[in-house]
């Protein structure tokens, strides 16, 4: 009972210090639990926080685990969220990017500007792209820490999710 309550307590740590999904597998590999007591563990877990009073919630999407907040308390949490490291402009052209991605910096320059160098460099240095001659050009691609800091699992699956924000907007206009 003591070691079921430790692997619990050694999960909901790892899920709340990470920020991201994390794998069954990887969570394993971190415990050294098998994965029928992770399982147990996790849903232990998730059961806890859906019965008690807390803004938190543990999320099973497809075999990996994130803990997160509630929706009745995201307005409140995208106030301070929202408010990344990249500036504005620098958002801007990494949506151009994570929405064409692959795509070459000479598209990136002719739908951003020339500022769009500068916001190209500082995302290739924080990480969220990186560049591969092409040509005259340079291949832009998305870089798992740009998946993991934005939560997203893939390119397709952001572009579903645009595109379902974008039929949800025209739906609330017309």
């Amino acid at each position: 009972m003591m070691q079921d309550t430790n692997l619990r307590l050694q999960v909901e740590a790892l899920l709340f210090s990470s920020g991201r999904k994390m794998s069954v597998e990887e969570l394993v590999e971190l415990t050294g639990a098998k994965e029928t007591q992770l399982l147990k563990a996790l849903k232990q877990l998730q059961s806890e926080y859906n019965s008690k009073e807390t803004s938190l919630i543990i999320i099973d999407e497809n075999k990996h685990w994130k803990m997160s907040v509630k929706e009745s308390y995201m307005p409140l949490v995208r106030r301070i969220v929202s408010e990344t490291e990249l500036p504005k402009g620098v958002l801007e052209t990494l949506a151009v990017i994570a929405w064409k991605a692959p795509i070459l910096q000479s598209q990136v320059i002719k739908i951003r500007n020339n500022k769009a160098y500068e916001h190209i460099a500082q995302l290739e240095d924080s990480g969220f792209i990186t560049k591969e001659r092409h040509g005259r050009s340079y291949k832009i691609k998305l870089t798992q820490k740009f998946f993991e800091y934005f939560d997203i699992e893939s390119v397709k699956r952001l572009r579903e999710q645009l595109e379902r924000k974008q039929k949800l907007n025209k739906n609330t206009e017309g």
